[in-house]
């Protein structure tokens, strides 16, 4: 057991790593690309707004076609596990980015075409680190985020296929399925352990370097060591980008992946792709009034949820704000909760999960959306609150209610606000584990979106959960454009502090 628990925690981890890397790529080039070109913002939000509102599980159908089917299971398996955590990592960190350039002082972008830094040395002096201390803030929530949907990516399951990789989510949903306590009990404790220490030597001490942020336990040492050899890396990357970039600009070196994309076979769509996309797009009709007669009972529990979310969090903000010691023991406690994988949590509560499984919904609901609010509110709201607002409120003896309505709650409420946005996504998504689960010989279906994309997943309907993660992801959007940006227009006019 020992050996197979070693071996699984170290691809998972490995998963997880590649995963972030892969997403760090794609964050910094399209937020960078987004705010810098107007072009870009205009096509690529909208369709990033749509994305990161696919459910996992809206993914699978396309991977199972294009990785799993072109590259064989063994292969095709590990990309699509990689490029699934990636799915759950990555949008934030895009938004962060984007938000970050676009927010920079334009005397660095006027000095740098003044001085006509080629691009990959804008990069690296001016975008990337201006877009560094979002990057690492949004990577605490992102790397939390990647844990929550790891067993989706490791055991991916479509009707009769299903390709299990070898990692420590399909570990323990193994040991829990074979009701072999031992090594689910091992498996967990690992997988705690592996949490924490991942945020003490990596992830807090980083953040804490680059941000204001001081609420965070962290051991520096490791991570120090960590940056000098990414730092060395670095170097190397910038160089060889930059010789690549001025071959670039040899015509001849342009003309090259034109003519390769001209005259690549793979571009030709064949009548047999037209007739299947047809096929598609003709059956998504039928799975229409399916997902309407389902969408409100999920539309009920997500707002219920969050609700219940803030209020968790804005009591923890207030006893943190006032104590660096609860500080600690909350965000601590946040970041190893938040990693749980949520399928794991319905052998963790298995006792209460056939006599009160509405129960085990909503603590799986809340475990997908109380720590996007939880963090935002941590680490962004009460670091850049103005603390001058605290020293006045102790020297004239505001205290209690009113301290707490008039003060503390309007600093709060842009990063409350943001965090409920980001929570609403996450609360969408894990009504997929939170809405269906088989356990042993025994399924629990209570009903709502989650419940239909896992059935439909479960028969080897692909086209159906394709088209129920579409009407999902068009819902989250028509609500996010309705609500929330009314809702962020009315807390930026009203409650930031200057």
């Amino acid at each position: 057991m020992l050996v197979e628990l070693a071996a699984a925690t170290l691809l998972s981890l490995y998963r997880m790593f590649t995963a972030y890397i892969i997403s760090l790529f794609i964050a910094l080039f399209t937020g960078i690309a987004m705010a810098r070109n107007k072009y870009v913002e205009a096509i690529l939000l909208p369709v990033l707004d749509i994305l990161q509102s696919i459910p996992i599980l809206g993914f699978f159908p396309l991977f199972l076609v294009i990785f799993i089917g072109l590259l064989g299971p063994s292969i095709g398996g590990e990309v699509s596990a990689i490029l699934l955590i990636v799915t759950s990592l990555v949008w934030n960190m895009i938004f962060g980015v984007y938000a970050s350039i676009k927010s920079l002082d334009p005397s660095f972008l006027t000095m740098s075409k003044i001085y006509k830094l080629p691009l990959p040395l804008r990069l690296s002096l001016i975008y990337i680190p201006a877009a560094r201390p979002s990057i690492l803030s949004n990577s605490i929530i992102s790397w939390a985020g990647g844990w929550f949907f790891l067993t989706s990516a490791e055991v991916i399951s479509m009707g009769s296929q299903t390709y299990k990789l070898i990692g420590l989510g399909s570990f323990i949903l193994d040991a829990s399925d074979r009701g072999d306590l031992a090594s689910l009990t091992a498996g967990v404790i690992v997988l705690i352990l592996v949490i924490i220490v991942s945020y003490l030597l990596v992830w807090n001490p980083s953040v804490i370097k680059y941000t204001e942020v001081n609420i965070l336990p962290a051991v520096s040492t490791f991570y120090n060591l960590i940056e000098r050899i990414i730092a060395i890396i670095w170097r190397y990357i910038v160089w060889g980008s930059l010789k690549i970039w001025l071959a670039a600009r040899k015509p001849s070196f342009i003309l090259l992946p034109v003519m390769i994309l001209l005259y690549s076979p793979a571009i030709k769509i064949s009548p047999l792709a037209i007739y299947g996309f047809s096929q598609i797009l003709g059956r998504g009709l039928i799975y229409l009034n399916y997902f309407i007669s389902n969408v409100w009972i999920t539309l009920l529990r997500v707002y219920l949820v969050l609700g219940v979310s803030a209020l968790v969090t804005i009591p923890l903000a207030y006893s943190s704000s006032r104590s660096r010691k609860t500080g600690y023991i909350a965000c601590i406690a946040g970041e190893l909760l938040s990693s749980i994988p949520a399928i794991v949590w319905w052998p963790l509560l298995l006792p209460l999960a056939f006599r009160t499984p509405w129960l085990v919904m909503f603590f799986v609901y809340i475990q997908g959306s109380l720590w996007y609010i939880y963090f935002n509110v941590m680490i962004f709201g009460l670091q850049y609150v103005k603390k001058d607002l605290f020293e006045l409120a102790d020297i004239y003896g505001v205290r209690g209610f009113i301290f707490f309505k008039s003060i503390f709650l309007p600093a709060i409420l842009p990063s409350l606000a943001t965090g409920l946005l980001s929570a609403s996504g996450g609360a969408w998504n894990a009504s997929i584990a939170a809405e269906y689960i088989f356990i042993g010989n025994r399924i629990i279906d209570l009903g709502g979106v989650g419940s239909v994309i896992d059935k439909l997943a479960n028969q080897g309907d692909a086209t159906g959960v394709l088209w129920t993660a579409i009407y999902m992801s068009l819902i989250i959007v028509a609500i996010n454009k309705i609500v929330w940006s009314r809702l962020f227009k009315r807390v930026g006019s009203r409650y930031v502090v200057e």
